[in-house]
């Protein structure tokens, strides 16, 4: 195969041609410009280099992937009689180089030329000096995870449509107002012109070309309404610093146990009311939690918020070789075998006591409890059916009665009580921890409903009997 020398033009007059561009251009037996419009084909005609270009692809394909592969594929085909020089705006950033560097076969001879690119000319033309710049296309920019704190320079903004995508992308790091700057290029001479405009108008203006780029400043953290991961772990770190907050700076991870838990159980509560608003906030705080602990361990040289998300993403894949692997899984239950028998061999269990076992004694203790019964209900051990294991219930809590009666201390048989609740509710389907958070809700609003009643009625709470409470509260329950 011939030798394919891609060489950037710039997106400019003949004074932005490198000497080694311009040499490898009148040399070159045969030359392809991506584009005729552009404003370095007025140089070459004036040089008398003959040229093609690929603009008749431009009008067959709709679709630019298949357009970059059409072009170079057909590069390439060319490459096999006679070397050609390529030439393309900015070899750095074209999507046909990337699509000619995919296809080429092995051994091909494809040697580029950088040159002044359309970034460098951008970037040429802000006020102030950038000393770190972020570069994409926009179409790769809308699959890239990027800072909003970070200068953002986006290239061949060629559409309306890939404007308005953009737009939406940034919405989401940083508000509408913020000021960006605009570029665009007249493509016959290639003189470009910025305008500062706000970002809710960066798909409002009058033309897009393969000219177009946007210049998006970074945005403090603090000048934002809306944040990512890496905001979270900046404010969290600002609150545990020397001049800090004094509450944040006293925590520990023992401390913070009991607000990981409850924060769970809201997080439950508005999911069972279906309240999407709390959902997300309830969430946030479950994930202020997380940065917190990570925070403090970060601070021990223990862990960090990385070695977090990197174990659960590994243990993810690992463990769902159905997916990223070549373990068959059709169902559901084939998905929750697969991963049993993962953990079992990881761990070296070999049986099922010591699968129960294994269950750990951080999880609240009825939720313990359900998972060591299921572990029972995997060999067979276990109730027909929620109703024959009621009867179980009653059992235990005739023991109890008899220990309250003999004044025995009835502790045990209260564990075997809970314990046996729990079977009837795992054969429910149902959780334990949930409904229970549920009925201690479900008391709190009954017993609201008895005070304002009391209240209503002039009297006070203090001074009636139970029984004369219960009046109130059985019409409370009445209402329901």
């Amino acid at each position: 195969m011939e030798l394919l020398t891609i060489v950037t033009l710039g997106t400019g007059a003949e004074e932005y041609l490198t000497r080694g561009v311009e040499r490898a251009l009148k040399e070159a037996q045969h030359v392809v410009l991506r584009t005729g419009r552009h404003p370095m084909r007025t140089y070459l005609e004036k040089e008398n280099i003959a040229f093609e270009t690929l603009d008749a692809l431009y009008d067959k394909y709709e679709d630019f992937d298949d357009f970059n592969t059409a072009a170079a594929r057909t590069l390439l085909d060319l490459c096999r009689r006679e070397p050609v020089c390529y030439a393309v705006s900015d070899a750095s950033f074209d999507t046909t180089v990337a699509a000619i560097q995919q296809q080429k076969p092995a051994g091909a001879k494809v040697r580029i030329l950088p040159g002044v690119s359309h970034a460098e000319r951008c970037l040429s033309m802000l006020e102030s000096h950038q000393d770190a710049v972020r570069l994409y296309t926009a179409a790769a920019f809308l699959n890239a995870r990027v800072s909003p704190e970070e200068d953002l320079l986006l290239l061949e903004v060629h559409t309306r449509e890939s404007a308005g995508d953009c737009k939406l992308k940034l919405l989401d790091l940083m508000p509408e107002e913020t000021k960006i700057v605009f570029i665009s290029g007249d493509e016959e001479t290639g003189e470009l012109k910025s305008k500062s405009v706000a970002l809710y108008e960066m798909d409002r203006q009058k033309k897009y070309d393969h000219l177009t780029a946007v210049f998006v400043p970074g945005v403090d953290y603090l000048s934002r309404t809306r944040f990512d991961m890496d905001d979270l772990m900046r404010v969290v770190g600002r609150l545990r610093a020397p001049d800090g907050c004094p509450w944040d700076r006293e925590q520990t991870h023992e401390s913070l146990l009991k607000d990981l838990l409850e924060e769970c159980y809201e997080f439950i509560q508005a999911v069972r009311d279906g309240d999407i608003d709390h959902m997300y906030d309830e969430l946030g705080d479950v994930l202020l939690q997380v940065a917190l602990h990570a925070q403090i361990a970060s601070e021990h040289g223990d862990f960090t918020i990385n070695d977090v998300t990197s174990a659960i993403a590994y243990k993810m894949i690992e463990r769902h070789t159905h997916v990223f692997g070549q373990v068959h899984a059709e169902t559901s239950d084939d998905v929750l075998n697969n991963w049993e028998a993962l953990k079992r061999s990881q761990r070296g269990i070999t049986t099922q006591t010591q699968a129960m076992e294994n269950v750990s004694t951080g999880l609240s203790t009825l939720l313990r409890a359900h998972k060591v019964q299921h572990k029972a209900h995997k060999v067979g051990f276990d109730f027909d059916s929620a109703l024959e294991a009621l009867s179980k219930v009653y059992e235990e809590a005739d023991e109890v009665k008899e220990n309250l009666l003999e004044g025995v201390d009835p502790e045990k048989e209260l564990g075997d009580l809970f314990f046996a609740a729990v079977n009837v509710s795992r054969l429910c389907g149902k959780d334990a921890d949930i409904a229970l958070f549920g009925a201690t809700n479900k008391f709190i609003d009954r017993f609201r409903k008895m005070e304002n009643a009391i209240k209503k009625a002039g009297k006070c709470l203090e001074d009636l009997t139970l029984s004369e409470m219960d009046v109130y509260w059985n019409a409370g329950k009445r209402d329901e």
